[in-house]
C-alpha cells in the first residue's frame, strides 16, 4: 500500500463555521496513520481565504474547498452526507445521476429549504415515513441526510464544498479513478469506531467521565497499532470537550486505508460512506 497524505475534516453548516469545522492531517504509511497536525478550520485553512481569515461560513468553506484543490495527491474524508435517498433524489429532486442530485441540492435557498422538499415528498409518498435513509446511513446506523439534525451539514456539503468541487476532485465512488485530482470521500466517525470496536457515544461533553472517553478511544487506536499522535496534539484531542476534534481524527483514519481502491459506481445515486 502506497503512503499517503490523509486530511480528516469534521464538518459544520453552523454560521461560525470557521470555529466548528475541524481539520486533522496525517500521514498513512504501512497500516499507520501518523497525525502531523490538527487545528479550527479558520487556523488551519488561514492561507486560502480571499482575505484574512474569518469565522464565516461562506469563506471558511471556499477556503477549505482551495485548500482541497491545491493537494491532488491527498486523501480527505469528510463528514457530512454526499448524497440522499434514491427515492428522494429520482422523485423529490427529480436527479437520475449524483452531479444531478447536487446541482438539485444546492439550487436550493439553504438547508431549511432542502430538508422541507425531502420531507413534504416523504411523508406524502413513503407510508407515512418522514426521514428516509439510504442503505449505507443503515449500516452504520446514521440519521437520514435530511434529518434536522444534520440537513444544514448536508446542504452546505453539498452545495458549497462538492458542487464547486466539481471537476476538480475525484468524488468516490462517483467518479472514475481518471477523474484525477485529490480524493474525497465521505466518512462518519461513529462508523469508524464501530469498525475498530470502541465506544461511538458519549465522548462528547464537559464531565470527566467524557473526558476519560475520549481517553479511551486513544488509548485504543493507539494500542491497536493504527494511529499514532504526538503528545501535544493528543492533548488538544482529549481536552476538546466537543468531540470534534477528535472526529476530525476519525475522519482521517476512516478514508487511510488506501489511496486509490475506492471503486467506481458511475450509476449510484447514493454513494458509501467510508470508515
Amino acid at each position: 500500500m502506497a503512503a499517503h497524505t490523509c486530511y480528516g475534516v469534521d464538518f459544520s453548516g453552523a454560521a461560525t463555521a470557521g470555529r466548528t469545522i475541524w481539520v486533522t492531517s496525517a500521514h498513512a504509511d504501512a497500516g499507520t496513520l501518523r497525525v502531523r497536525d490538527c487545528a479550527r478550520a479558520d487556523d488551519f485553512l488561514a492561507a486560502h481565504y480571499d482575505g484574512p481569515p474569518t469565522t464565516d461560513r461562506a469563506p471558511t468553506l471556499a477556503a477549505l474547498v482551495s485548500f482541497i484543490r491545491s493537494h491532488p495527491d491527498a486523501v480527505f474524508g469528510l463528514d457530512f452526507p454526499f448524497a440522499v435517498p434514491r427515492a428522494i433524489a429520482t422523485d423529490a429532486l427529480g436527479a437520475t445521476t449524483h452531479r444531478a442530485v447536487v446541482a438539485a441540492v444546492a439550487a436550493h435557498d439553504d438547508g431549511d429549504d432542502f430538508a422541507a422538499t425531502c420531507v413534504e415528498w416523504a411523508t406524502a409518498n413513503a407510508d407515512g415515513a418522514t426521514y428516509l435513509r439510504r442503505a449505507t446511513d443503515r449500516e452504520h446506523d446514521a440519521l437520514s441526510p435530511y434529518h434536522f439534525f444534520v440537513a444544514h451539514q448536508t446542504y452546505h456539503g453539498i452545495a458549497s464544498v462538492l458542487a464547486p468541487l466539481d471537476g476538480a476532485a475525484r468524488i468516490v465512488p462517483f467518479d472514475p479513478p481518471a477523474a484525477g485530482g485529490p480524493v474525497v470521500a465521505e466518512t462518519y466517525p461513529a462508523g469508524v469506531l464501530d469498525a475498530r470496536g470502541l465506544p461511538r457515544t458519549e465522548y462528547k461533553g464537559t464531565e470527566q467521565a467524557h473526558t476519560q472517553r475520549r481517553v479511551r478511544i486513544l488509548d485504543g487506536l493507539a494500542d491497536q497499532s493504527s494511529v499514532a499522535v504526538p503528545d501535544a496534539i493528543r492533548a488538544t484531542y482529549r481536552d476538546d470537550t466537543g468531540g470534534d476534534a477528535l472526529d476530525s481524527l476519525l475522519a482521517a483514519l476512516g478514508v487511510s486505508g488506501c489511496r486509490d481502491a475506492w471503486g467506481h459506481e458511475p450509476s449510484s445515486l447514493t454513494g458509501h460512506i467510508y470508515v
